[in-house]
Order: C-alpha cells, then sequence, then structure tokens
C-alpha cells in the first residue's frame, strides 16, 4: 500500500506547472475546474471539504456526481504536517457545489477508527441506489496492516449521507484469515454482488503472507473470500498483491492486474473464476540489464473494450528514456494474446505524459482516454491523452498545479451529457501547510452523450404491471423506455441499472432504452402474457 503520509511528502517534488490546452482531434475545447479543494484553515484537518484524490467520480443517477477524499474532513488523523484528516465521501453538484456527505472518524481515546480511514478506490452505485466503497485501513485495532490501525473497511452510504459499515478486514490474523488494506474500486457483478480486491492478506501459502486477495460481497454484508494470492517468492510465479480493482469482461469472468509477482515479478494480468479458478495471462518480465519491454507495475484496473479486447497501463518499463522507464499502454485478448501499444517517453513529441497511473475508458467516440501522472511538457504535471483502438496516441490537455491541478492517478470520467471529468490528485502554491489539495476539472471536447447499452434484464416475461431490472450502462440521464414499441415507466437506479413497469397495451418484443445519445434496442425479446 502507498501511504497517504508518504505520498504527501514525495508529492514535494511534483508540484508547480502550466497548462497546455491541447485542441483534440480538431474540435473546439475548454478545460474548466469544478472545484478545488483548499485549504481553509478549519480545524482539525484545514481542509474541511477534504484533500487528496486518488479515485475517480461517479455519476449517481441524480446526475450528481460523488467520490472520496483520502485525507482531510473533520477526523483527526495524524500526518507529517499534523493532524490532516482520515478522509470523505463527497457529492458535488454538476454546477461546482460540493458537499461532505461523511468524514471518517478517528477516535483518539480509544485509538480506533471503526468506521475506516484513507478511502482509495472510490464508489460504486449499487442496485439500490445507494454508494459502496472501501477505506485502505481502520476497522478495528485488532487487525495491522502495513503500520495502519486496522486493515480497511467495506462501507454502504446513501446518496444523503446515512453511512453502514459493512465488513471489517482482519488480514492475515483473521480467523479465517483473510484481506487486508483494499485500495481498487469495487465493482457490480452481474449476480448483483459486489466484487474486489485487497492489497494485503490472504492465507499464508509457501511461507509467504499479505499477498492480497479476491472477495465478493453481498449489498446486506455477507462476505466471502474467493481467493488468496499466493505470491511464490521462490519463483516469483503467482500473482501478488493486486493495487486495483477488477472488470467483468463479457464472458462472466473477473480480470485484472498485480503489481508484483509473474515471471521476474514485476507484475501479472490474470483472470479468475469460481469454475475455471485463477490463470496468469500474462507476465511483466525483466530482461538482462533492467530491460522491462512490456512495462512494469501495472497499477490500473483492466476495460474490455468494444472489440473485446482487455486494455490497461503499467506505471514503469517499457522503452528507454533519457531518464528513465515512464510506463506503457497494452491489450490483451481474454486468452491471453499481448500486444503492447505504447511506450510513454519524457522526450517524445509530442509529450503525452509518462507515468500512467489510472487505466482507460471508452468515450462515446469509440476512442479509449486515460490520464499519465506527469509529463506533458514542462513542468510535468500530467496529462490526459487519447488512444484510438488503431493504435495511435494523442494528447488531450496537459495540467499545472496552479490553475487546473496535478498528478491524476485514476480514469476518466465521462458524464451523460458527453463531458470528461478528471480528478487531480493534488494542487499546487508554494506554502505545502496551505496549499490547495486536489481539483475537479472538466474537459467540453464536443464527444457526443454516451448512448446508453441494454445487456439483459429479468425476468424475461410477464403480464402488465410486472416490474423488470434491466442492466447495462450509460442509463444517467435516460429519458423513455419502451416494450416493443409502447412507452413504460422507469426509474434509474445507477448508470448500470433502471427498473421498468410492463405497460398496458405492451406487446410480445424488444426493450428500448433511450437518453440524450440515442436509442438502444435489446437483442432479446420480452415475452408478454
Amino acid at each position: 500500500m502507498t501511504n497517504p503520509n508518504v505520498t504527501l511528502i514525495r508529492k514535494m517534488a511534483t508540484l508547480a506547472m502550466f497548462l497546455i490546452l491541447v485542441a483534440g482531434a480538431g474540435m473546439a475545447q475548454t478545460t474548466n475546474v469544478l472545484y478545488r479543494f483548499q485549504y481553509d484553515g478549519l480545524v482539525p484537518s484545514g481542509f474541511s471539504h477534504g484533500e487528496i484524490l486518488y479515485d475517480e467520480l461517479v455519476q449517481g443517477a441524480d446526475g450528481n456526481f460523488y467520490g472520496t477524499t483520502t485525507l482531510g474532513g473533520s477526523g483527526t488523523c495524524l500526518g507529517p504536517f499534523g493532524v490532516q484528516g482520515c478522509g470523505t465521501v463527497f457529492k458535488i453538484t454538476p454546477s461546482g457545489a460540493q458537499t461532505v456527505l461523511f468524514n471518517f472518524p478517528y477516535d483518539p481515546n480509544t485509538n480506533t477508527a471503526v468506521d475506516g480511514i484513507y478511502p482509495y478506490g472510490g464508489l460504486v452505485q449499487g442496485r439500490d441506489g445507494n454508494f459502496y466503497g472501501t477505506t485502505s485501513g481502520g476497522g478495528n485495532a485488532l487487525g495491522v496492516c502495513n503500520g495502519t490501525l486496522g486493515c480497511g473497511v467495506v462501507f454502504k452510504i446513501t446518496p444523503t449521507g446515512t453511512f453502514t459499515g459493512l465488513h471489517t478486514f482482519n488480514g492475515v490474523f483473521g480467523t479465517p484469515a483473510e484481506g487486508g488494506v483494499p485500495t481498487g474500486r469495487l465493482i457490480l457483478g452481474r449476480d448483483g454482488n459486489l466484487y474486489g480486491t485487497t492489497n494485503e492478506g490472504g492465507l499464508t501459502a509457501d511461507g509467504v503472507a499479505n499477498q492480497g486477495t479476491i472477495f465478493r460481497i453481498s449489498p446486506s454484508g455477507a462476505f466471502t473470500t474467493l481467493i488468496s494470492f499466493e505470491g511464490d517468492f521462490n519463483g516469483f510465479t503467482d500473482p501478488s498483491q493486486p493495487y486495483a480493482g477488477l472488470v467483468q469482461g463479457k464472458d462472466g469472468r473477473f480480470y485484472g492486474t498485480t503489481r508484483f509477482g509473474g515471471t521476474s515479478g514485476f507484475g501479472t494480468i490474470f483472470s479468475y473464476s469460481p469454475s475455471a479458478g485463477l490463470k496468469v495471462l500474462h507476465s511483466f518480465v525483466e530482461l538482462p540489464g533492467q530491460i522491462f519491454p512490456d512495462g512494469e507495475f501495472p497499477l490500473a484496473a483492466l476495460l474490455q473494450a468494444s472489440d473485446g479486447n482487455l486494455y490497461g497501463t503499467a506505471s514503469d518499463g517499457g522503452a528507454l528514456s533519457t531518464y528513465y522507464q515512464c510506463g506503457t499502454l497494452f491489450k490483451i485478448t481474454t486468452k491471453g494474446v499481448f500486444t503492447k501499444l505504447w511506450d510513454f517517453n519524457t522526450t517524445a513529441t509530442p509529450l503525452n505524459g509518462f507515468i500512467p497511473y489510472g487505466g482507460l475508458i471508452q468515450a462515446s467516440d469509440g476512442n479509449l482516454y486515460g490520464t499519465t501522472q506527469a509529463g506533458g511538457g514542462t513542468p510535468n504535471s500530467g496529462t490526459v491523452y487519447e488512444l484510438t483502438l488503431g493504435g495511435t496516441l494523442s494528447q488531450v490537455t496537459s495540467f499545472d498545479s496552479t490553475t487546473t491541478g496535478a498528478a491524476p492517478q485514476s480514469v476518466p470520467l465521462q458524464a451523460a451529457d458527453g463531458t470528461l471529468y478528471i480528478t487531480n490528485s493534488i494542487d499546487g502554491g508554494t506554502n505545502l501547510s496551505q496549499s490547495d489539495e486536489g481539483t475537479i476539472v472538466q474537459i467540453v471536447s464536443g464527444l457526443p452523450a454516451p448512448k446508453p447499452v441494454v445487456l439483459k434484464f429479468a425476468p424475461a416475461s410477464g403480464m402488465v404491471g410486472q416490474k423488470v431490472t434491466i442492466s447495462g450502462g450509460s442509463f444517467i440521464g435516460t429519458t423513455a423506455v419502451s416494450f416493443n414499441g409502447t412507452a413504460a415507466t422507469f426509474k434509474v437506479k445507477s448508470t448500470n441499472t433502471l427498473t421498468t413497469t410492463v405497460p398496458a397495451g405492451a406487446t410480445t418484443g424488444p426493450i428500448t432504452v433511450t437518453n440524450a445519445g440515442g436509442s438502444t434496442t435489446s437483442v432479446a425479446s420480452f415475452t408478454v402474457f
């Protein structure tokens, strides 16, 4: 785990900087700071609205945006600059009005943080409309992970801020042993459960512990450890310590990355399913002379694009630059055929950035978008880039800590209106004890609103009045749902889920969902009887 206090010290070498706006694909573009997490001097942390953003936003069913800050708020967690807070959950409107929904607390009298501290992995909205997330520390005083009180918590929070702890991780000291220090985002599985990874914890195997886990948890809190990574340090062959979350493929399997393990010990890409178990699809290898041709240390979740391939980033390695290896972009099939697409470089023209900590999204134009936490031109404060499925890379924008923030460490979010939203982890000034600490940036570049995606619906048949749940994507902003052309009432529960009712006069046929981006009709038909 990357300790947030260590990160605060490290940031002193990356602050400063200048904004370069680059028009993308010939379209007019504007870059706006929607919100700045400012030092306000309010005790105890000085950042009452939160500070340090490591995760991307999620757009809720209500059209607002939700996220977490790793530090700040009213908690009394200590850092190298005094009380720096334990983190927050926040809401922000499209117009920039920010509200802290929850402050993660620490009780110095009992030396406990039962609700968790230091959230890294962001939020996901469930089918019930609530948000789910994890903290990388806290939970209880028994599980101590990486010097942090407690091994983390899985939590639920309503859009109005009612907080419920669902599970406390106990790490290798649990009975039975389980994971600890979750740093990646949860995902909502097709079965309605939540799935995630832990960076530490798990069963001791081959004499090695704390190599991480994959887990499942229901919205009501029923928890299961699915697999413990073994991390065989004798041969480095087993994946170990996943830093990012998972993606569920079209085939139902889960895919992810580990930052260690594999043939040379510098990371892997894996697949997992309860029936097939864990399979290493690719190891990031080291060649003589400390050369890592494919990259090393992947820290981001994978994306399955429309072509069926998985796309991702490695935070380090790749072709040598003037100074050091700067990370790579790659694609890999679900069978494990690996292709490196791009070597990030400090000197290449154009300056598209380097050190990609975040992964990729596929936007409504079919292209992929990601971020680098450094580079983009002097003085190296990070970029947003665009990658076509054909492998052409271009810079969308670069950042400047004094105006737009610096060091994005997560993927962009494309909102229902097509706008891209970026969370910059820090934002500068020369007085580090009173600098701003993070921004939310909008990039408006003419991208169309995303069309809805209809994957399945349940049940598959019913009478007039039957409630039907539709699963897919880009449902926020839905304007119409129809059964074989007959309009129905509906309610958006999240970007991935909406519910509807079979209307009077409906006949057997497909279901169509419409939003500002267009209409999508299901492949299967709903049977009305």
